[in-house]
């Protein structure tokens, strides 16, 4: 059977070097991977510790196999990290454990229970939207960041954080930024001043204190209709309720999840719609003097997020541990091998999407992918849960920003791709409220990496391999 293709080790530093590589920006590595080796290559060629399966096919194979491919956090976070967190959430649990958190947490998604969120998420919206100055700049990331976290705040946990906001904030993206998985972290596991590790640790602890003090005050608050009190209320057949750290566990990634992938989305969304005029000229006519509820069922802005998504969808990768042996094409992989698989990759199908790097709202009129060619949200046991909500949530808060203004990056400040866990604008990203009446006839081209990743202007340019 033929080894799997890939590179070969850097020259220096071996395979570690090549994981280094990937680490520091796994888009245009996975890329390369795609383009020179084919549907399933290796970290490096014939690894049998991480591989990339690339395609429809495969992402039904990996995300749909939890008996075999589970999720890698568990696995991959070192031990002594594993042990300083108070509990873990939906993200990384497998099997029985995960559906039976899933099962819990399911009616706060229901469809009956968005009419509450509806009326939350455009009340915060109007307010965040309310504090910007006209011609003042501002940090377009800053500014999603925060209020999508008062969003998950309020309508998760029933807490206003508006005071904290920034604060808890600060530590997410702290976490985010420092990453379980960081070359530093992982090969320097040291809790010593000044080290990554101890940092990692220290945000560790403190974002989990602020979400058990959280808990500590629903518990004294009474009940309220929100996924809190779900979690509160979950009994087992014994009649055992979560712990707080079990709570704190699930609280963490419902979030992360829940703000970190909405904020990028819609920072992102903003960004391309100031580069595309027809498109943006659209949107405002499609918002303008509409509610917040037209503007949640606005089909122009939700073929806008859906091309935005599947542009740069927040989670580019997603990776599996295989849990026995198995087999990937004409390939057999090993147990403990980590499979990573690529929605960046799999929305630049040209045969599913013509002109993929193009950004196209319009194609949302026709097309009909399948939910392993198109899959934002994931695919399999582990689809996101609240992926309605964020349907909702975008549109809602992408409605009452152009209803009233159009947001225009400051020129000079080059706007890139950040990855960690997530992909997200490397901020900050300053951008100018202009009012729907002001906007300007000829709005400044952005520079930075996002050019690698979208051909906004029609030149011959090098998009990582297309």
């Amino acid at each position: 059977m033929s080894p799997v293709p890939g590179p070969p080790p850097r020259r220096w530093t071996g395979r570690r070097g090549n994981a280094h590589a990937y680490a520091a920006d796994p888009v245009a590595y996975t890329a390369r991977l795609h383009h020179e080796f084919g549907p399933v290559s290796g970290l490096v060629h014939g690894d049998r510790r991480q591989v990339f399966a690339f395609g429809a096919e495969h992402n039904r194979t990996v995300l749909t196999g939890g008996d075999v491919f589970h999720t890698v956090l568990e696995y991959a976070i070192p031990a002594r990290i594993r042990r300083a967190r108070r509990g873990i959430g939906l993200l990384n649990m497998n099997g029985p454990d995960h559906r039976a958190a899933r099962h819990t947490v399911t009616p706060s998604f229901r469809p009956q229970a968005m009419g509450r969120h509806a009326e939350v998420i455009a009340r915060l919206a109007a307010e965040e939207v309310d504090s910007w100055v006209p011609g003042q700049a501002f940090d377009l990331t800053a500014s999603m960041r925060r209020l999508t976290l008062r969003i998950a705040c309020q309508c998760f946990f029933g807490v206003d954080i508006a005071r904290d906001a920034d604060s808890i904030g600060r530590l997410v993206q702290q976490m985010l930024a420092l990453r379980y998985f960081a070359t530093s972290i992982r090969y320097f596991p040291f809790d010593l001043p000044g080290t990554p590790y101890r940092r990692l640790l220290s945000v560790i602890r403190r974002l989990d204190d602020a979400l058990a003090a959280i808990v500590d005050a629903r518990r004294s608050g009474g009940e309220q209709p929100d996924l809190l009190q779900s979690l509160l209320a979950d009994r087992d057949e014994h009649g055992r309720g979560l712990s707080d750290d079990q709570l704190v566990g699930q609280l963490t990634t419902l979030l992360v999840a829940g703000h970190e992938t909405s904020s990028s989305t819609l920072s992102w969304a903003l960004i391309l719609l100031s580069q595309h005029r027809p498109d943006l000229d659209e949107a405002l006519d499609d918002t303008a003097g509409r509610t917040p509820e037209q503007h949640a069922a606005s089909t122009v802005l939700d073929r806008v997020l859906k091309e935005t998504l599947r542009l740069l969808p927040p989670g580019p990768n997603t990776a599996r541990i295989t849990v026995a042996p198995t087999m990937l094409g004409e390939h057999e992989i090993p147990a403990w091998c980590q499979v990573v698989t690529s929605k960046y990759v799999t929305h630049r199908d040209p045969a599913r999407f013509p002109e993929p790097l193009r950004f196209q709202p319009e194609r949302w009129e026709a097309a009909s992918p399948t939910r392993y060619e198109y899959l934002p949200y994931g695919a399999g046991p582990h689809v996101c849960i609240g992926a309605a909500f964020a349907d909702l949530e975008m549109k809602t808060v992408l409605g009452a920003i152009l209803s009233r203004y159009v947001l225009v990056p400051v020129p000079g400040n080059p706007i890139s791709r950040e990855v960690g866990l997530l992909m997200s604008p490397k901020g900050p990203v300053p951008v100018i409220a202009h009012l729907r009446s002001a906007v300007p006839s000829r709005l400044p081209r952005v520079e930075g990496d996002l050019n690698e990743m979208v051909d906004m202007y029609g030149d011959e340019g090098w998009r990582l391999g297309w």
